[in-house]
Formats: structure tokens, C-alpha cells, sequence
């Protein structure tokens, strides 16, 4: 064969590749495998001439290594016995220097199925290599530094490669822990440990990423809580294995355990909480049990004389006592300041409720040393039993024995009360109510009428908004009624809200009076007031909304809302003030506020409240009281106002004193909206 012929064989061999045969070495060798062509991408790669190529073995071109292991002869056996051979290796060239090489053997037959040899086509790799070696170098580090324990699981489960972080976790060296199985490090006690190993059997465990949280034991015994992600990947040679990261939650499962823990416990005595007494009373049967609170009487005289952890010693003791005490079986909780609660499970068992409210009684009539003190406490008891209230649920019960202590409470010199029928349907209906009143309210049932306050002319000043209810089965009804069930149900801010809204935008569409200056809206507040985080910014979009001026908005607080006022609702009221809203002080004289706290309020008002009215017309008290609260007024420049104004003597008695503005029926009563449009109109109210 001539080196013509040889060079078409290769030509037909690597014809497809075209002119981008100069960035491969292509060659031929014989059956022997010597070579017998030899292209310009070989002498380029090879750093070998064509001359020096052929007729000769490929021999110096592969790595001692390689020619001890009959590496090449090998490689032409693979491509002998399949008909290709695909591989990567390093290589030498000519002059000693290594490169990374990227090799496809083919063989080559005649028609009659002779070998007539083999073409190789080599392309010089180093670079990709070298920037693969430093991917994997990189990531071999990363795996080794990563703080993040990672193991590499075979298809049957075992460990086939572990970082440092994993050795540590489990307390195992490298070599411990190769070879080990998946289950092995498993806690013993793991549920479904047998499904585990089964599914490793067979090399098929699921296909699927998954996050578990499992117990693992560590070589000394101890347990690790760890949560474990875990991946399939593949090998090289396509058989699947799994990484697993795996974080030690011990900690994190340790505070989730702490937080569940007092989710449900009193963190000062230790004992179950007011949330717990639901469940703990459904854990009995509710028909034989029996829920008791107690209320130790004065206990705000400890804490003032002793100090508040005096106080707190008393309240350990307290429950200590109660624990220690009560039969077997019982559940005590302390569900407030000095509020304690106590589940008897079975009420006949314990001789009755007479017997069981007297051992209760006796253990909270104690003396408690404390502090080199002897403090002596009794309690108030509510008491509700299931036997008696019939077909009651476990929250009921709670309910009941609760509303039974606020009525002992209530009662005063009474220190216990059981929840009979007649308490039972008041509270039934009371949460009736409060169902209603949240539907009001969000259904904007409710509705507002105003009672005007006026100068010595009649001139409408302002009007004082209240609130009113048209129940559909009780009829009117009045903030007495509307006020007290808010604020056991915790809607006072929210009703609040609704009233600054729909006065506001009442206020926004009063006429103004002939020849006078538009009439401001008075609104009480009871909860959302100015220091409250939302009742600035209620304000502001309110305004914007309405379009009502800021300086005919007042704002009243009762006497006894000035009582402590923080720092913070000084800020937002002069804010406010800042702006033109005025504020009010409402039923004053009745709040037992000291003349310090009323210096310092910013209020631009001052309400003389009805009870020193009514009888200023005979009473000397009275008519001196309303004068010094005129002349008080006078000196913290405030106005005043006089509510309860019912009859022409009152007035004149009034208005000799200075008072500056008046309120009552005398006027007008407390009208709906279309009604005060018309008294507006009509100018200065006479009487």
C-alpha cells in the first residue's frame, strides 16, 4: 500500500470533518499497529513530523504507566472487539510534555472481513481538563470545608464518600464510615426501619428529591435530630447514587419542644396555662367534672408593700400549695396575675361540690411566709360543674366557671359563685350580642346621632356624636348597652374606628350656618386614641377622604383616660393639635385625675360633667365646684362646657359663672343626621 493510498483511506475516514481536521490528530495504523498515515493535526499535537510517524509504533507517544499496563495494544482490542473505542487518557508528545487527550479508535475491515487496522482521531483537551481538574478540585474543597455534614450513598444504601462535616456530626473517621449501610446510622428505635433497609435491597430506593427529619445515632450512643435533602445524581459509568445533606436540628428541635412546652405552661409557677384548661377539662368526662377559678383577693397590697417578686414568691407558693394539696388527678393552672384554675374530674368521687368548693377554700386561706413576712391570702371562687349545666362542652364550662368568678367578684362582700341557669343565659345571650355587634359593625348596621353644643347666643358650636343601635329584636339601643359588650369582646378600637369614620363623614356634609362658621364633630374615643399605632394614620386618610377641615375635628377622652398618659400619645396629640384637632376632656370631675396630670394634658377643653349640674340650682357644693373648675380652666386656657343643661334656671346660673358653651335637652336632644341638618339651618337655637 502506498502512502497515496494511505492518505485516501484517511481522506474517506475523516471526509465529514472537512477543514477542521487541523485541531485533531488524525492518523492510521496497521493491523500490528504501526503507522501508516499521519496528518497535519498530528504533527501539530504529537509534535512529531509525518517522517518520523510512520512506519513506526505510537508507543512514545503514551506514558510509562501506561505502556506497563498495555494500555495501547488494550485500547486497540476494545476497538477490535466493538468496532470503536472511546476514551480520555493523558498522552506525551514528541518532546516529553503531556497533554490531555480526547481519543476515538475505529477499526478498520476489508469487504471480506478482514482488519486491515485503525484509524485514530485525537484532539488535545488539556485546557477543558484543567478547567474541569479545578472545578472538581474547588468542589472537593468546598465539600471538605462545607459546615453542612454531606454523604454519598450508593444505590444499595452504602456510604461511598463522606465530608468532614459528616465524620463530626457522627463521631465516625472517613474509613469508619465508608462501606457503612444508610440504616446503620439510623437511631434503632426509627418507625419503618425494616421498610428503609427494603428499600435499599433491591438498589431502587426512591427516584424522587425528599426532605426527611430522622434520628441518627452517633458511634458514642448519642442521638442527633438531623433533617436530611436528599438527591439522586449519576456516576460516570450511569449507575444512580444519593447525596445527602444532612443538618443537626437538635437545637431547633429542642426550642420547638421548649415552645410547645409553654405554649401550655405558666412560665412563673410552672404550671398549665389558661390555654391548657380547655383540653384538660376535655380530657375528663365533662358531665362528672367540675372547673374552679380563684381569685386571691388584694393581692395588689403585696405587691405594693413587698415588691413584685415578693409577690411572686407568694404566687409559687400559692400554686406549690395547691399541687401538693388537691387529690390525685386534679389540674391546676394559673391562667392570670392571681388567677388560679383548678379541673376536678370527678365531682362525686370528691364528696360533692359543697365539699370541694371547701377544700378549695381552705387551701387558698393560707399564710405565706415571704421575705421574713408573713403574708396572709384567701380567695374569691367561681365554680361551674358539668352535672349541673347540662350538655355542656368542655369550652362552656371554662366559660361558665370564669363569668361565675367575675360575678363573685361583682357581688363584693359574696367570695363565691356558682354558674347556675340564670347566669348561664345571661352569658349565652351576652355572646349573642357580641356576635351581633361584630356584624353591625362590619355591615355598617350602626348609625350616629348628634347633640348640639352652644354658645350663650344658641349658636350651634359643635355637635357631640353617639353612637346608636336599631337592634331588629331589642329595639334602640344606647352606648350604656353597646359599650360594655365591646369591650368584653374586645371590639372597643374597632368600634371606635367605625364611629370616627361615620362622623367624619357626616360631619363633611353639614350645612353651615347663616352667617356663621362650620359647626365641628365631637368624637369619644374609648381604645383608638392618639398614641395608638394606627389612629394618626386613620386620621390623616379620613380627612383626605372627607375633605373636612382638621380644626373642626375634636376629640374627647374621658377624665380617667389622662389618668397615666405615656409619652407616646403626648407626641401624636400635639402632632395633631399641630395640625388643628382639638381635644376634649369628657365627664370631668369624675376621674380622680390629680391637677398635675390636668396641667400637662394638651386639651383645649374642659366638660363639666352632669352630676355637678343637675343640682346647681340649689346645691352651694355644686356652684362652688363648677367655679373652680371654670376658674381652672381659665388658667390652663381651656373652655368649658357644661353637660346636662335641662332647665332655663340651670342655664342662667351657669352662665353667670362664666361657664362658655352648654349641652343638654334644654337645646335639643341627641338627633340622626337629616334632624341636625335643620337646626344648622335654622341658626342660633332658642329656648
Amino acid at each position: 500500500m502506498t502512502e497515496g493510498h494511505r492518505v485516501a483511506d484517511v481522506s474517506a475516514f475523516v471526509g465529514p470533518f472537512g477543514r477542521s481536521l487541523d485541531n485533531y490528530a488524525v492518523y492510521t495504523l496497521d493491523a500490528t499497529g504501526t503507522v501508516t498515515s499521519w496528518n497535519h493535526g498530528a504533527e501539530r499535537i504529537m509534535g512529531a513530523t509525518a517522517s518520523e510517524a510512520i512506519g513506526s509504533s505510537t508507543e512514545p507517544f503514551y506514558t510509562p504507566e501506561q505502556l506497563a499496563n498495555g494500555h495501547p495494544g488494550k485500547s486497540l482490542e476494545q476497538a477490535r472487539e466493538h468496532g470503536s473505542h472511546v476514551y480520555e487518557d493523558w498522552r506525551v508528545r514528541k518532546d516529553g510534555s503531556w497533554f490531555w487527550a480526547n481519543v476515538v479508535i475505529t477499526a478498520l475491515w476489508s469487504p471480506d472481513g478482514d482488519l486491515l487496522g485503525y484509524a485514530k482521531l485525537t484532539r488535545d483537551d488539556t485546557a477543558v481538563h484543567q478547567q474541569l481538574e479545578t472545578s472538581l478540585r474547588q468542589f472537593r474543597d468546598l465539600y471538605e470545608l462545607a459546615p453542612v455534614a454531606i454523604g454519598l450513598f450508593d444505590r444499595f444504601g452504602h456510604v461511598i464518600d463522606s465530608n468532614t462535616a459528616l465524620c463530626e456530626l457522627l463521631n465516625y473517621s472517613p474509613d469508619e464510615l465508608q462501606g457503612m449501610h444508610a440504616t446503620a446510622l439510623l437511631d434503632p428505635d426509627t418507625p419503618g426501619l425494616e421498610n428503609i433497609a427494603a428499600s435499599f435491597a433491591h438498589g431502587a430506593p426512591p427516584d424522587d428529591q425528599a426532605v426527611y427529619e430522622r434520628t441518627l445515632a452517633r458511634s458514642d450512643g448519642r442521638p442527633v435530630h438531623c433533617e436530611l435533602r436528599i438527591a439522586k445524581s449519576q456516576q460516570s459509568c450511569g449507575d444512580p447514587f444519593w447525596l445527602v445533606v444532612f443538618e443537626d436540628i437538635t437545637d431547633r428541635q429542642r426550642e420547638a419542644e421548649s415552645l410547645r412546652y409553654w405554649a401550655y405552661h405558666d412560665e412563673l409557677t410552672g404550671l398549665w396555662n389558661r390555654a391548657a384548661i380547655p383540653q384538660l377539662v376535655a380530657d375528663t368526662d365533662v358531665s362528672r367534672a367540675a372547673v374552679l377559678y380563684c381569685d386571691i383577693k388584694n393581692f395588689n397590697r403585696i405587691n405594693e408593700a413587698l415588691g413584685y417578686e415578693a409577690g411572686d414568691e407568694v404566687l409559687i407558693a400559692v400554686g406549690q400549695r395547691l399541687q401538693d394539696k388537691l387529690p390525685t388527678g386534679w389540674s391546676v393552672a394559673r391562667t392570670a396575675a392571681d388567677e388560679f384554675a383548678l379541673v376536678c374530674p370527678d365531682v362525686e368521687a370528691e364528696g360533692g361540690i359543697a365539699e370541694i368548693v371547701t377544700t378549695v377554700a381552705d387551701l387558698m386561706h393560707a399564710t405565706i411566709p415571704v421575705r421574713e413576712q408573713r403574708v396572709q391570702v384567701s380567695a374569691m371562687i367561681g365554680a361551674a360543674v358539668g352535672s349541673e349545666c347540662g350538655g355542656t362542652s368542655a369550652e362552656d364550662l371554662v366559660r361558665w366557671a370564669f363569668s361565675s368568678l367575675q360575678e363573685a367578684k361583682k357581688a363584693g362582700m359574696t367570695n363565691l359563685a356558682f354558674a347556675e341557669r340564670k347566669l348561664i343565659d345571661s352569658i349565652d345571650d351576652q355572646l349573642e350580642l357580641e356576635t351581633e355587634l361584630r356584624d353591625a359593625i362590619d355591615n355598617d348596621e350602626l348609625t350616629l346621632h348628634y347633640q348640639p353644643v352652644v354658645g350663650a347666643d344658641g349658636t350651634i358650636r359643635t355637635c357631640e356624636s353617639l353612637l346608636r343601635w336599631e337592634h331588629p329584636e331589642r329595639g334602640m339601643l344606647s352606648p350604656g348597652t353597646i359599650l360594655p359588650v365591646a369591650e368584653r369582646a374586645g371590639m372597643l378600637a374597632d368600634l371606635d374606628a367605625w364611629v370616627l369614620g361615620r362622623a367624619l363623614r357626616d360631619a363633611a356634609d353639614w350645612p353651615v350656618p347663616p352667617g356663621g362658621k362650620p359647626v365641628s364633630v365631637a368624637v369619644n374615643v374609648a381604645e383608638l386614641m392618639p398614641g395608638y399605632p394606627t389612629f394618626n394614620d386613620l386620621l390623616e386618610r379620613l380627612v383626605s377622604e372627607t375633605g373636612i377641615a382638621w380644626d373642626r375635628i375634636v376629640i374627647e377622652l374621658v377624665e380617667t383616660a389622662i389618668v397615666d398618659v405615656p409619652s407616646r400619645m403626648h407626641d401624636s396629640m400635639n402632632d395633631l393639635r399641630a395640625l388643628g384637632v382639638r381635644f376634649s376632656v369628657d365627664d370631668f370631675g369624675t376621674g380622680y385625675s390629680s391637677l398635675t396630670r390636668i396641667r400637662d394634658f394638651p386639651a383645649q377643653s374642659i366638660k363639666i360633667d352632669r352630676t355637678f349640674v343637675q343640682d346647681i340650682t340649689t346645691s352651694r357644693v355644686d356652684r362652688m365646684l363648677v367655679s373652680t373648675v371654670t376658674d381652672l380652666a381659665g388658667a390652663l386656657d381651656c373652655v368649658t362646657v357644661a353637660e346636662g343643661v335641662e332647665t332655663p334656671e340651670q342655664f342662667e346660673v351657669l352662665r353667670s359663672m362664666d361657664v362658655d358653651a352648654y349641652q343638654g335637652w334644654l337645646f335639643s336632644k341627641a338627633v340622626p343626621g337629616p334632624d341636625l341638618a335643620q337646626l344648622i339651618e335654622a341658626g342660633p337655637i332658642t329656648w
